[in-house]
């Protein structure tokens, strides 16, 4: 019997296609449980990381997971990042449907490479390959198999078994490596056991998890403040840079190794440097005129090429060119104070005002940023070598709190980064509403704000457009809107800004009803938000930065009106913080006064406290949201 060439490929290919099926992967073989309050289950993740020595491994990846609904479509896309110490392998990337047949797929020719830009690097190695599977029916299953391969180490990947709005039906982490070069790790808000074999001169390290249930999303919270097993090498390699990080000691010498003689300037730039603090009366002084002239004359780049991730530029290199990156400008600002003979020491952290600060009993690479240290005889100076604002002696919510891996002359040991206080972060207001006998009126307010207030404000008042500046007020500061404004600018430092806005109104009250008019105790808003409603919370909630906040608003009254209600005094606290309200009306002057505090002393509540931070919260709104209610004779 003879068959056509069309026919005979028609069969075949209906072969391959049928060979695709994978009827396990059908959405049915989900238990209910693990779709509860998902948006997608991982079916199975496979991790093998192959350690072939400390500077060299390839990872394997498989991953199958289930898009439940379009909530999870981020799924459909592959990103892979590379750079100079690490490569991605071969991708395959297969759609199923929700009975588990084949639907498309593609393979590594398919994807794209891009550039990764930051914004503010003038050079890089990254690049990110990226590939995006569509669909318009849910569910289906995505397998995704990979390798990276790795030529340079200096971190291994933790197992994040726990995923948010994602459960887990199997996931697994195994790594093999030498007997010699044994992986440290630790358990964070888990209680996991690796199973451990050895066999000739190779161990390995194996985890694995079934029916893990979605981690909800918990807003508030630090990055990655959700369980995991933490992992680390114990020896290393990076660009022929060998290194020991079993411990902070061992660890540090590495660093101190990439660092080694950059820190120093050649004697004419030393001798500039020098006479530069000459008519300086002490150390603080000589350091602080060194800051100031390194945030007046340099400017922050990004460099990441090679090693040049923690490898800083030399001194010398920054001197001529006026610029570098967090690295290269605390390295140069180390050789300024090391030319007028004052010590100081390099300090790796981990920066962002959501971060956690690195467990200082497990030696990993966890940090993105430096800082410097200048230890002095009664305190110890922090400075923030990359900012032009930032005022001397502060770190600010970058990376204040923090544990911070200073660099010392025999390795490196790990030391807190001061707390800010709540008085160092200010914000106070006061404002004259004049109320007009038709309801019109105008209002003047002075702003003055400290700390960290004076970045948010300076930006968005002055350095951004028009548009941008009235929403920032109307829409995040909570100022009625005007109908004529007026914005200036009365003082501007590192420590201190000072604004006043006037407004005009065509009507102050919010309503009126008869010969009542119903006014809100300001016009703007004093506390902006609420916390989140978040139950059983099991993530410490952080904000911004611990504050304190004071605003007076005085309201002149025309003749033939009267105070027809006025709130009562109030004032509550919790553990972290105190609100109080205080009103009054003076009959001579025909002035209502409202004056509101509250100071926040911490930033970061504990998941413990957190129903009774959300609780407080809740009353300094409702307290604010209290009228003032005036009366036409």
């Amino acid at each position: 019997m003879k068959y056509s060439f069309l026919f005979i490929l028609a069969i075949l290919s209906g072969m391959a296609l049928n060979a695709q099926v994978k009827p396990l992967y059908a959405a049915t073989y989900i238990p209910d449980s693990l779709k509860k309050e998902a948006d997608v289950v991982v079916r199975d993740q496979q991790q093998e990381l192959i350690i072939k020595n400390p500077g060299k491994g390839t990872l394997s990846v498989k991953r199958v997971v289930t898009i439940l609904n379009a909530k999870g479509k981020d799924e459909l896309i592959f990103r892979g990042f590379q750079d100079k110490f690490n490569k991605v392998g071969d991708i395959d990337i297969d759609m199923f449907d929700e009975w588990g047949n084949y639907v498309k797929r593609l393979k590594k020719k398919d994807l794209s490479k891009f550039p990764i830009g930051d914004g503010i690097s003038i050079a890089n190695d990254d690049y990110i390959i990226i590939g995006e599977l569509t669909t318009d029916k849910y569910p289906v299953t995505v397998e995704i198999n990979y390798t990276l391969t790795y030529n340079g180490f200096l971190e291994y990947p933790d197992f994040d078994f726990q995923e948010y709005d994602a459960s887990i039906q199997k996931s697994s982490f195994k790594i093999v490596t030498s007997k010699n070069n044994r992986v440290r790790f630790k358990n964070y808000r888990c209680n996991l056991t690796p199973l451990i074999q050895e066999t000739g001169d190779n161990i390995s390290y194996y985890w694995a998890v079934n029916n893990v249930l979605p981690l909800k999303s918990q807003p508030g919270s630090a990055k990655r403040d959700n369980p995991r097993v933490l992992i680390s090498p114990s020896l290393f390699e990076m660009d022929d840079y060998a290194g020991d990080m079993s411990s902070w000691k061992s660890f540090g010498k590495w660093q101190s190794s990439l660092i080694k003689q950059t820190n120093q300037l050649p004697p004419a730039q030393a001798t500039f440097y020098r006479e530069l603090v000459k008519s300086a009366g002490s150390d603080r002084e000589k350091i602080k005129i060194l800051y100031e002239y390194l945030q007046k004359n340099f400017r922050y780049v990004s460099i990441q090429l090679g090693i040049g991730g923690w490898k800083p530029f030399s001194a010398e290199f920054v001197d001529a060119k006026k610029y570098g990156d967090c690295k290269a400008l605390s390295n140069f600002m180390q050789a300024m104070l090391n030319a007028v003979n004052i010590k100081s020491h390099y300090a790796v952290i981990n920066a962002g005002s959501d971060q956690m600060p690195v467990d200082p009993d497990f030696p990993q690479s966890a940090f993105n940023h430096v800082i410097l240290c200048v230890p002095q005889p009664k305190d110890t100076i922090w400075l923030e070598c990359t900012s032009r604002t930032q005022p001397f002696g502060v770190l600010g919510n970058f990376t204040e709190n923090r544990n911070a891996f200073l660099i010392t002359d025999d390795g490196g040991t790990m030391v807190s980064t001061p707390k800010s206080k709540a008085e160092q972060n200010t914000y106070s207001a006061n404002s004259v509403i004049t109320f007009n006998e038709d309801a019109s009126g105008s209002v003047t307010t002075v702003m003055s704000m400290t700390g960290e207030y004076i970045s948010e404000y300076d930006h968005y008042l002055f350095e951004a457009g028009e548009q941008t500046r009235k929403q920032y007020l109307i829409n995040v500061r909570g100022f009625k809107q005007p109908d004529e404004m007026k914005l200036e600018k009365k003082v501007g430092t590192h420590e201190l800004l000072v604004v006043e806005f006037q407004g005009e109104y065509e009507k102050i009250p919010d309503f009126s009803t008869g010969s009542k008019f119903f006014l809100s105790q300001r016009l703007n808003k004093f506390w902006v938000d609420n916390l989140p409603k978040v139950e059983n919370r099991t993530n410490d909630y952080y904000m911004d930065f611990p504050l304190v906040q004071n605003d007076t608003t005085v309201i002149r009254i025309p003749k033939g009106f009267i105070v027809d209600n006025l709130p009562k005094n109030n004032s509550f606290e919790f553990g972290q913080g105190s609100f109080k309200a205080l009103y009054a009306f003076d009959a001579t002057k025909s002035e209502v006064s409202i004056i509101n505090f509250i100071k926040v002393t911490g930033n970061k509540i504990p998941a413990a406290k957190y129903q009774e931070a959300f609780d407080f919260f809740n009353k300094v709104l409702k307290e604010l949201q209290q009228k003032i209610v005036l009366k036409k004779e």
